[in-house]
């Protein structure tokens, strides 16, 4: 098993079965707080890139090259697209900076291409929640926890989205069909998801720079988190486009996290990538 760490942050990489969900297994980046011993997290990175998804048997296997302090690199080809996506610890652990960069390996211009990752963690106790009690968001301008969205409402009341704001008039909810979840009818306003410890002492949040959505799958094999990406528009043959995302640990509890994402990305701007 490899493994690398920064501060109290250890991260290893390993082939995984999640009953139901990938039963013949996948790769799953772990990552563990020493400070907050019996929780762990999990985190397909990437889940899904267009076509590409890593429920699908042989091909769901990632080759990663860890490196010193916390960093790492994985590079997966197939026919039509080449991607990389990398992860890089900082601030002594409290941060994980994570992205995917996506190349064009064929002849033709490929159109939004969607790329998923995933932040689970059913083996952290200490942060599951079961009706969403503390799992917050900030919806319709207003930050909530997602058990006051109309969850019973939808066909699989466990998979809900909250759709960026602009992106609906409807305050409805919307069952959707082959992936069962609801879009609920509250508008994201901020890319932060953030779930909190019993205790609201420990807090986790996942951003992504260009937020399409939030979606949230609470059942019992997962319990992740998803701040979605916008789709890269366009690439050209050839023509790589990236998208990034941050976690952020945090000793206090969800408005303690939202001060520190505030102070890591001042109005918004994220810094340059990361090296690895």
């Amino acid at each position: 098993m490899m493994s690398t760490e920064l501060g109290p942050l250890a991260i290893h990489v390993e082939n995984r079965a999640y009953d139901l969900h990938r039963p013949v297994g996948c790769t799953v980046v772990v990552l563990e707080r020493r400070d907050w011993p019996g929780n762990e997290f999990g985190f397909w990175l990437p889940e899904s890139v267009a076509s590409w998804g890593n429920w699908q048997g042989e091909h769901a296997r990632q080759d990663w090259e860890l490196f010193p302090g916390g960093r790492g690199r994985c590079v997966q080809r197939i026919p039509e697209m080449e991607f990389t996506s990398t992860f890089a610890a900082s601030h002594g652990g409290d941060c994980l900076w994570f992205d995917t960069t996506v190349t064009n390996r064929t002849e033709e211009t490929r159109n939004n291409t969607w790329v998923q990752s995933c932040f689970h963690f059913v083996n952290a106790p200490e942060f599951i929640s079961i009706r969403g009690e503390r799992l917050w968001a900030c919806l319709d301008g207003v930050w909530t926890t997602t058990d006051n969205a109309p969850r019973q409402e939808a066909e699989e009341p466990r998979r809900v989205k909250f759709l960026r704001e602009g992106m609906r008039t409807e305050r409805t909810v919307v069952n959707v069909p082959g992936f069962p979840h609801g879009i609920m009818p509250q508008a994201a306003t901020h890319p932060l998801f953030i779930t909190e410890s019993f205790d609201h002492q420990k807090s986790v949040g996942v951003a992504s720079e260009h937020f399409h959505h939030l979606f949230n799958n609470n059942d019992c094999i997962l319990r992740c988190l998803h701040s979605h990406p916008q789709p890269i528009p366009e690439l050209a043959p050839g023509e790589s486009g990236t998208i990034r995302g941050l976690v952020i640990f945090c000793n206090g509890d969800h408005e303690a996290l939202l001060k520190r994402y505030e102070e890591l990305l001042p109005a918004g701007k994220w810094p340059p990538r990361h090296d690895v």
